[in-house]
């Protein structure tokens, strides 16, 4: 709130409602969303938070919704430094990444930690779509898994992967593959304690291959999102492919996670995965 109120003593003509109250911060870069309103003054308003925040190098604004086949999303710079790319610490690792060229969720550090926590001693972790790969690293730091693998098909955020591993001097248990999940993980030849499916939009299309490579009696977390009643429709899907594979999900709880948006929220099907139905 004290963006707000500050941006709203340098503008008074303008709708308090209608100024940015907050912003996401990914390592240096702050990224904001401009209200239409607000449009003529991005730049002050850019320059007024790098005033407000000295370790701030970056302001940008995002210029549009997440889209591509990576779900990169368009951004601005409006202030400070002319990069995109930045080192972000959370949950103790370090994540070198370009925010132009790679998905990250700054608000998901939470949920990581959640992960991680419920990661048991000599657990297989497999992790689809892992990104730059907080989730592996922060599992691999805070629990005794004995193998996590990440696998990512954007070759740009799997090369930050195997930087941040290194950068990290994580535990051997930790190893990243580039490529589609839905044919790397078939050729591991090894069934997982635990899976994860993080792909924030049409996670279910790698459920079949997920599901062949977990253990009965396995752990599966699939991200979803939706409206805020949309925990059923998550658990459908899930259910779905569950039944098509003579599998069936219990104890099928939906925790929400997030949002990116004030309609659309992020959730997380926590399950374990019974043999049969």
């Amino acid at each position: 709130m004290q963006l707000k109120k500050t941006l709203h003593r340098r503008f008074p003509d303008l709708d308090p409602a209608r100024l940015p109250g907050g912003f996401d911060r990914v390592g240096d870069i702050a990224v904001i969303g401009i209200p239409p309103e607000a449009a003529a003054h991005e730049r002050e308003i850019g320059e007024i938070l790098l005033e407000m925040h000295p370790t701030i190098r970056v302001v940008a604004r995002r210029d549009g919704q997440y889209g591509g086949e990576f779900r990169t999303r368009p951004l601005r710079i409006l202030a400070g430094e002319q990069r995109l790319t930045t080192t972000h610490r959370e949950n103790g690792v370090t994540l070198h990444l370009d925010l132009a060229r790679v998905y990250f969720s700054v608000r998901s550090a939470h949920e990581r930690a959640r992960i991680a926590a419920l990661v048991q001693p000599g657990e297989r972790v497999a992790v689809l779509c892992s990104g730059v790969g907080p989730f592996p690293l922060i599992i691999g730091r805070h629990s005794h898994a004995a193998e996590v693998i990440g696998i990512e098909k954007n070759p740009v955020a799997h090369q930050y992967a195997v930087r941040n591993l290194t950068a990290n001097r994580t535990k051997a248990t930790v190893r990243f593959l580039e490529g589609d999940a839905a044919l790397v993980l078939p050729g591991l030849q090894r069934r997982f304690d635990r899976m994860l499916i993080v792909l924030p939009h049409g996670g279910e299309a790698l459920l079949p291959c997920a599901l062949d490579a977990l253990k009965a009696d396995g752990s599966l977390h699939f991200y979803d999102m939706g409206a805020k009643d949309g925990h059923a429709a998550t658990m459908a899907k899930v259910e779905t492919v569950c039944r098509q594979h003579n599998r069936c999900p219990r104890p099928r709880r939906v925790v929400t996670c997030g949002h990116c948006g004030p309609a659309t929220f992020r959730f997380c099907l926590d399950a374990v995965i019974d043999a049969t139905v």
